[in-house]
């Protein structure tokens, strides 16, 4: 008996595993709003309603308006235990002003962080 539950443990604890790597290997998109000039690398994005979109074989997101991309940028999907109640843009202030480093996904447990935060 011991023995079965331990089995049942180890494949609970395996399943529950392999969502994180699912999540991570999932395409995403989101609308988002952005209130005020922010920046993604070196691109400037004025306020508006973009769509973005992560490509998990590629690794990047792209941020759209309509069908223009607006900025392109390298990034990872980080899992967390519980979904998030709004979407958020998050974000650091430098001497350039705002810097998009991540969007949380509401009603999902997804966030999309930014990796790739050079200047050119």
């Amino acid at each position: 008996m011991k023995k079965l539950i331990m089995s049942l443990m180890a494949v609970s604890i395996m399943s529950l595993a392999s969502l994180g790597v699912f999540a991570q290997g999932k395409n995403l998109k989101e609308q988002v709003t952005l209130k005020e000039t922010t920046w993604v690398n070196s691109t400037s994005i004025e306020p508006g309603s973009y769509l973005v979109r992560y490509d998990a074989k590629t690794g990047e997101i792209t941020i759209l308006d309509g069908k223009t991309v607006v900025a392109t940028a390298k990034a990872t999907v980080r899992t967390n235990d519980k979904s998030f109640a709004n979407d958020a843009l998050l974000t650091i202030t430098t001497p350039m002003g705002r810097k998009l480093t991540g969007i949380r996904l509401g009603g999902q447990r997804e966030e999309i962080m930014i990796t790739d935060m050079s200047v050119e």
